[in-house]
């Protein structure tokens, strides 16, 4: 007898809780589980994350593992600001491959494209909005994998780490302006990649001379022959 895979619940009770005793009145294994359901509906936001779950009836909350009424917007909100995305890229990865047994074709994967992205409602008083920098599949449009942009850095900086966490021999690593930049184009080579990067201004020099190299020299007149008489 073989046995039934396993659910997003279990994957998801390997992602540490970051609240303190005081703030775990809804699990966060639930809170987590609902934020993926809902989104898988195109539920994108905090707002309508927190509108799918309590148009549901009550007890698919309790499914979830939730007490009481579900939680409103704000609540899951500060749960992913204060989550570990690295935690939590994992214990999906896991229930995808594992949970769900798919199967990821690496060797489908021509181009891998790196971005960074403005996270939409965590924006508050006394912080900044925060960002994550993603590797999509260009093949597939799927997200690879993320990782936060700490406020005191930015992409490029982030990139350098992101990189050597994901395999891209023979892969083709595409970026915009941001990630044209010497050590984040040495790291792609070392990882026996290539890189397309965008070249503008905030590279003066080479933009210069890349946009030198493709203009085409005036052609010069034929020598005029004088005959004599």
């Amino acid at each position: 007898m073989t046995s039934s895979p396993a659910g997003l619940l279990q994957f998801l009770q390997q992602v540490p809780d970051p609240r303190g005793r005081q703030g775990q009145r809804h699990p966060h294994t639930a809170m987590l589980a609902v934020i993926v359901s809902a989104m898988l509906c195109n539920f994108q936001s905090y707002e309508a994350v927190a509108q799918w779950i309590r148009l549901l009836p009550i007890e698919v909350w309790h499914a979830f593992g939730g007490k009481w009424r579900p939680p409103c917007a704000n609540t899951f909100r500060d749960l992913m600001n204060a989550i570990s995305p690295d935690a939590l890229e994992k214990a999906l990865m896991q229930w995808v491959t594992k949970g769900l047994g798919l199967k990821l074709q690496l060797d489908e994967r021509s181009g891998i494209i790196i971005d960074g992205k403005v996270l939409r409602g965590t924006r508050s008083d006394h912080r900044r909005t925060q960002q994550i920098l993603a590797a999509i599949d260009q093949h597939t449009g799927c997200v690879l994998s993320e990782t936060h942009i700490d406020e005191n850095t930015n992409e490029a900086k982030t990139a350098l780490r992101f990189l050597k966490r994901l395999v891209l021999k023979g892969k083709v690593v595409v970026g915009d302006a941001a990630y044209c930049q010497r050590d984040v184009c040495k790291t792609v080579l070392s990882e026996h990649s290539d890189y397309l990067v965008l070249i503008k201004d905030n590279q003066p020099t080479l933009h210069k001379e890349a946009i030198q190299a493709f203009v085409i020299p005036e052609g010069f007149p034929p020598l005029c022959q004088t005959q004599s008489t």
